[in-house]
């Protein structure tokens, strides 16, 4: 029998947007993955960062001393044009952080900035902050003067 209808083309979709669906997917799948990954990298480990202790029987008088004659060390070594500026900034921040460390017994020469800043000690803290630039920046540019007498204040108003 014959017919004078004749049959369609089976309906047909367009790959396009198929493989644009697909590439979106895997994009935004590569997004979450690696932006937890990097939050996870850079996250403070709470428990690695540990209170300052109550109560510490030291004689902080006799370490107070030890720190600030390094301090003046420091300051005679680059007056004299012995250790240049950078050098100077690096001794000054070691120098607080060994005394952070010998007072309070928290490792904090071996922390970063983020992790000082979970400590609550907001003087160190911005003690440090201070002395990152001139240390890591390609030229050391710093008020040294300044510095380390913030250094010393810090040091002897201690408790």
């Amino acid at each position: 029998m014959q017919t004078s209808i004749n049959l369609q083309e089976p309906f047909a979709y367009s790959i396009i947007p198929v493989i644009i669906a697909i590439c979106l997917t895997l994009i935004l799948t590569y997004y979450l993955i690696y932006s937890r990954r990097k939050k996870e990298k850079y996250k403070v480990d709470e428990e690695k960062v540990k209170a300052i202790p109550e109560k510490n029987i030291k004689n902080i008088p006799v370490i107070k001393g030890k720190y600030l004659n390094q301090l003046d060390t420091i300051e005679y070594k680059y007056t004299n044009n012995m250790i240049e500026l950078r050098q100077a900034y690096q001794m000054i921040s070691e120098a607080t952080r060994l005394f952070v460390f010998e007072i309070t017994d928290i490792t904090t020469q071996n922390y970063s900035l983020k992790e000082i800043k979970k400590l609550n000690i907001p003087n160190l803290y911005e003690l440090i902050k201070e002395y990152y630039e001139p240390e890591f920046a390609s030229k050391s540019v710093g008020n040294f003067e300044a510095s380390i007498n913030k250094a010393r204040r810090i040091i002897n108003e201690w408790n």
